[in-house]
């Protein structure tokens, strides 16, 4: 687990310099608004950060996570939590001006996300360009391809493998929860309903951070929210696989995967920052080319909330 490869099959019509000439300047344009919206409100980060993974799981990284719609993907329940929206409204609106009708929401927010990991402190990595807007955007589309956080590692470790990812890349992408909140109906099972009785805590949760999030959600509470990485919350480093190690991990489905063979060895080799920030950027490049469009498919939305 010492390496992990990067899929070239995957978007082949990307490359790194795509806009070179007709919008050299749009990782700068893209950055601006982002930092600006980070200032105002720190929590966009993680919720950018989450998008690639919503995104690109249901029908490939193509932007249909933002569009609009009773039916839509951004309106289904699991997607509910997440935030970050206008600043990729405000990115895409400042590449507009700059150059009309040539980068994709698809784009923005590639190198959105990018941005984002670095403004907490995690690492930078180039990022491929050339994807064009999905035109379709479902609802039922999203339970199909992205997990509730109670699943064991062994659904964790099938949905990704379906998408092309092996478990060393599973795992390390799994790290972007070293930022960011998750609401009580992620977790509550583990603190008020283990097993089917509601006096019961799961009995994997050290006594104290049970206690602690039981003070923190006495009961269901939509309104609680809990950082799912309880040490350095707002900062994008190692700290999520070390209090995976002494179990302090929020949710089943990163706890899953300390006790698992085939997980086990990357949450240890992730402690290390240097193996992490190299292995994320890598998986992160990799996750970026799941199932684009590119070339004549798709189009290049004018606003990301709307098809054209």
């Amino acid at each position: 687990m010492s390496t992990i490869p990067v899929n070239t099959e995957d978007g082949a019509d990307l490359h790194y310099d795509f806009f070179e000439h007709n919008c050299p300047e749009v990782e700068n344009i893209v950055c601006n608004p982002i930092y600006e919206s980070y200032l105002k409100n720190s929590t966009i980060a993680p919720g950018v950060l989450r998008m690639a993974y919503h995104d690109c799981f249901v029908r490939g990284c193509d932007a249909s996570l933002l569009l609009e719609g009773p039916d839509s993907e951004k309106s289904h329940p699991i997607n509910a939590p997440m935030h970050g929206f206008e600043a990729i409204d405000a990115a895409k609106e400042e590449v507009e001006k700059a150059c009309p009708g040539v980068v994709s929401c698809a784009d923005v927010l590639q190198f959105a996300v990018r941005d984002v990991v670095i403004l907490t402190g995690g690492c930078d990595w180039r990022v491929l360009a050339g994807r064009r807007d999905g035109l379709v955007s479902n609802s039922t589309e999203v339970p199909k391809n992205i997990l509730a956080p109670d699943k064991k590692v062994s659904d964790l470790l099938q949905a990704f493998q379906k998408k092309g990812f092996n478990a060393a890349q599973m795992v390390t992408l799994t790290g972007a929860h070293t930022i960011g909140r998750a609401s009580w109906f992620a977790f509550d099972v583990r603190i008020h309903n283990f097993s089917g009785d509601q006096s019961k805590v799961d009995p994997s949760l050290p006594p104290l951070f049970a206690s602690i999030l039981k003070k923190k959600c006495p009961s269901a509470n939509l309104t609680k929210w809990v950082n799912l990485e309880v040490i350095t919350p707002r900062r994008f480093d190692t700290q999520y696989y070390k209090n995976l190690i002494h179990k302090i991990g929020l949710l089943t489905s990163d706890m899953s995967m300390v006790a698992d063979s085939h997980t086990q060895e990357q949450v240890y080799m992730n402690t290390n920052w240097q193996k992490f920030s190299s292995n994320f950027a890598d998986a992160m490049v990799d996750l970026s080319k799941l199932d684009v469009l590119t070339v004549q498919s798709g189009e290049i939305r004018l606003k990301c909330r709307f098809v054209n």
